[in-house]
């Protein structure tokens, strides 16, 4: 007798995004206004060097991305981080990796839907809660649901109206600084250092919450199954997403900082940026920038929570979490049961959870999933296949090194709540690891002494 738990075909998702989808796909997941919903937070624990922070970050980032891009030319799948572990070091590790960075990509659906429903309210105050964020959460589920073709156009639309936004916020900085401070106050130090306020731990606490703006140029390689484009490619996408979001972070933090000088204290620092945009462009662009930082949840909770289902199903898949999440939909080929689980999950966190916890937490599965991601190019290739002459040495070791080492620096200059809930998050992992193993070998017994 044969058990019916052979897992789906790992072709089973259909390949419809091209490069440049993967590239869009990267960047809406980080949202290139996501600057601006970090402003107040970032600013606050950095003493006004958001734009350090983000060059700092911005290094991690760059040799992690290498690494993403060295693995994705070498293992081809869905999992992404946790695929690259396993293969590279060991499963378990794979495991540790995977259920890190989940924790990211499940909070980060949560982060974003709260933070356009707080804004949101602002628009139309006579909404519950509850009510709004329905409004967020039920177009990213059914775009998901339906596909990675009907996110794709949702990516690309969501992308272009970031960026105009995005632009017309820097035309009006630009006009409202040259008109008190002149020309010269554009082109100023103090936009990216103050030696009044600068301190270097400070600076090292800020890259830590300046890292959730680029949390999500990994994803794109959670994608590998759904892309036309060969493994090189997709990792090259991953770090043109990296960098493309990095410049427009560091303008609006840069125009923003000269910005906060003259604006004081704000009235709440989860709609700083709304106090930022009226001061430089009036109501109007308030109201506008509301507007997008809004609607622009919609599509980065949409990689997110797709991020997260293609981890879950490849996990899945391979029977380290239950065999029901690797089910695909027998119409639209998407890991609907993994999506409809992150759904309900995400839309009960952002009920229960406050932004300031989800800030703490978040950024520890990423940086986990980082670290692991670079120990497999040094596991695979340095050490495995032995590729340490010449160049080899820079891509196979020095680089993923120094992702490495900094990585882990921002992760010991967390919030200790964060680094707390972290653990304990991965122990839950590790109990639901050893349950789902365990429910496996007896099933298989069973049917052993059955035939």
């Amino acid at each position: 007798m044969k058990s019916n738990n052979t897992p789906p075909d790992s072709s089973g998702l259909k390949k419809v995004m091209r490069t440049r989808d993967l590239v869009i796909f990267g960047m809406v997941f980080m949202a290139p206004v996501s600057a601006q919903t970090l402003f107040a937070e970032l600013s606050s624990v950095s003493s006004n060097h958001a734009v350090l922070s983000y060059l700092v970050a911005l290094a991690a980032m760059f040799f992690t991305a290498l690494s993403y891009g060295k693995m994705a030319g070498t293992f081809s799948s869905a999992g992404s981080t946790y695929s690259y572990t396993a293969k590279a070091i060991h499963p378990i590790a794979g495991f540790i990796a995977g259920w890190g960075i989940l924790l990211d990509y499940l909070l980060m659906p949560i982060l974003l839907c709260k933070l356009s429903a707080v804004y949101a309210l602002e628009l139309f105050p006579g909404v519950p809660f509850w009510v709004m964020l329905l409004v967020f959460f039920l177009p990213v589920t059914i775009s998901n649901f339906l596909g990675a073709a009907i996110s794709s156009i949702v990516n690309i639309i969501m992308t272009a109206i970031m960026i105009i936004s995005l632009l017309l916020f820097v035309s009006f900085a630009i006009k409202h600084i040259s008109g008190t401070d002149g020309m010269q106050g554009i082109f100023t130090f103090e936009g990216l250092y103050q030696a009044d306020t600068f301190s270097f731990q400070a600076m090292m606490s800020g890259a830590s919450i300046a890292v959730l703006s680029y949390l999500g140029f990994d994803a794109v390689t959670t994608m590998a199954e759904d892309s036309t484009v060969k493994g090189k490619m997709v990792g090259r996408a991953a770090v043109i997403a990296l960098f493309m979001s990095a410049f427009l972070y560091c303008i609006q933090a840069y125009f923003a900082t000269l910005i906060t000088q003259t604006v004081g204290t704000f009235k709440s620092p989860d709609t700083a940026f709304f106090e930022i945009a009226q001061t430089v462009g009036g109501n109007s662009l308030a109201l506008l920038v509301t507007l997008v930082i809004s609607i622009s949840g919609i599509s980065t909770a949409l990689a997110g929570q797709a991020s997260a289902s293609r981890i879950i199903f490849s996990m899945a898949r391979d029977k380290r979490l239950p065999a029901s999440f690797s089910k695909l939909h027998p119409r639209f080929k998407t890991p609907y049961i993994s999506i409809l689980t992150l759904a309900v999950l995400g839309y009960l966190g952002a009920v229960c959870i406050p932004l300031s916890i989800v800030y703490t937490i978040m950024v520890f599965g990423g940086l986990i999933g980082f670290i692991c991601v670079n120990l497999s190019v040094i596991s695979e290739f340095s050490i495995k296949r032995r590729k340490m002459m010449g160049l080899g040495f820079f891509s196979h070791f020095l680089f993923p090194a120094i992702g490495f080492l900094i990585s882990t620096y921002i992760l010991f200059s967390m919030d200790v709540i964060g680094k707390t809930v972290g653990v304990l998050w991965l122990i839950f992992g590790l109990v639901i690891l050893g349950l789902t193993e365990n429910g496996i070998k007896i099933k298989e017994i069973s049917i052993d002494e059955f035939q």
